[in-house]
């Protein structure tokens, strides 16, 4: 059995309430905890399943013990801090502990209560009560989104992995929160360092990310090249069986747990019709009265298998982008500036987008709290044949780089787990483009 997989060590884990600072441990009540991270979520969630038997805290205005939920009154608000320890490495949230934001089942039975407690950052708490009101002069979108984290939400710059974003433009808080500000620009961001455009926003148990898809998949495929101890903890195999000699125990680490679950696999009807190959750009400039119409070729340079493939003829379009452009609409008085021309990023984003959600696999692996979401991993498959499996042991068209897009680490009393789900836009083995 892998030794991941096995029970893990609670050896830390709170509930403080800070409108009364009482504090209480709860390691021997937990029946089942959640971890959850995704590129869609500017938020670390979870949940937690207690099950007491009372006696567990004193009611403070009638002096009886009493269980957590009924004498520490949780209603919302409340910290959960905890540090587990995994053979991977600890789950640290001691210093940053997620939040309480409600407890929508309880069942009481005659000798024992059982909560469902749901979590979430504290980030997205103080987000959420502190809408912005402000807006952003014209700068790199990068830079803006910094200011909002470290100077709104005054997260530490230590916390932030930004990238740098080649367009500019202004950033309007409309009393939204900070988070869901920065979550909705996530479009129409360009990459100094790259052409397409479309950016995820999320956190991780490191902090904020504001990376553009391709930056994600460079940085992810450098560290797979630069560091093995990397690429040994970020590779897994389907092979349908567990290592049994016991002293290579520790290799069963790295297998998937179950058959992986194909949720979503090419659509080529489906590609043509949302543009994904060709479009046609129609403009039309209010200002000048210049009409301009291409057709554009939105393939990636930037792909976790092969090179994408050119499908289409050049004149072939199925999908037409119309804009009507209107200079100096944000900004007062006369102007003829052009700020952030919506042809150059939302139909590429649309592709760029759509090309990540080409395939969809959901695995199950031995809990690895060294995996985050928005990593590369390296997914073998075994290869189903009915000739000699030892001359093409792995499945080289499925195969290969996948990015985690949500991820779940899952502990029981008994067992922990982790769950992903993985995305990949090209197929084949992926091969060096230096």
């Amino acid at each position: 059995m892998s030794r991941a997989a096995g029970p893990s060590n609670y050896e830390y884990f709170n509930i403080r309430k800070p409108s009364t600072g009482q504090e209480t441990g709860i390691q021997g009540k937990i029946s089942a905890f959640n971890y959850y991270e995704s590129i869609y979520s500017p938020m670390i969630t979870g949940s937690l399943l207690l099950t007491d038997t009372g006696g567990s805290v004193i009611d403070e205005k009638t002096g009886v013990l009493a269980t957590i939920k009924d004498g520490m009154k949780i209603t919302g608000f409340e910290e959960v801090s905890f540090q587990i320890a995994t053979a991977k490495g600890p789950l640290d949230f001691k210093d940053y502990p997620l939040i309480v934001t409600g407890s929508p089942l309880n069942k009481d039975e005659s000798n024992r209560q059982t909560i469902f407690l749901n979590l979430v950052s504290s980030t997205e708490m103080l987000s959420s009560s502190k809408p912005l009101s402000r807006s952003y002069p014209e700068a790199p979108i990068s830079d803006t989104v910094e200011k909002i984290l470290n100077g709104e939400l005054k997260i530490p710059k230590n916390k932030l992995d930004i990238e740098k974003t080649q367009n500019q433009d202004k950033v309007k808080g409309n009393h939204m929160g900070a988070l869901d500000v920065i979550q909705k620009i996530c479009k129409k961001c360009i990459p100094a360092n790259g052409k397409d455009p479309g950016y995820f926003f999320f956190e991780t148990q490191d902090g904020y990310n504001f990376k553009s898809i391709d930056g994600l998949i460079k940085e992810g495929i450098k560290k797979f090249e630069d560091s093995l101890k990397y690429a040994y903890e970020h590779t897994y195999y389907y092979f349908n069986a567990y290592v049994s000699n016991i002293e290579e125990e520790g290799d069963n680490d790295q297998k998937v747990l179950l058959p992986p679950a194909i949720r979503r696999d090419e659509d080529q009807l489906k590609a043509l019709r949302t543009g994904l190959y060709n479009v046609r750009i129609i403009t039309k400039n209010s200002l000048t009265g210049e009409y301009k119409e291409e057709i554009k070729n939105l393939l990636s340079e930037s792909n976790l298998g092969e090179k994408q493939e050119k499908r289409v003829p050049d004149d072939f379009y199925f999908k037409t982008y119309a804009f009507h452009i209107n200079p100096g609409e944000n900004d007062p008085g006369v102007s003829d500036v052009v700020l952030n021309n919506p042809a150059d990023y939302i139909p590429q984003s649309n592709m760029r987008y759509s090309l990540l959600h080409t395939q969809i696999v959901q695995i199950q692996v031995p809990c690895n709290v060294q995996l985050k979401a928005g990593e590369v991993i390296k997914l073998y498959l075994e290869n189903i044949t009915q000739g000699n499996k030892i001359e093409q042991i792995y499945n080289n068209f499925r195969s290969g780089y996948y990015m985690i897009c949500h991820l779940s680490h899952s502990f029981t009393p008994t067992n922990s787990y982790t769950s992903l789900t993985l995305l990949r836009d090209t197929r084949e083995l992926y091969t060096s483009k230096k």
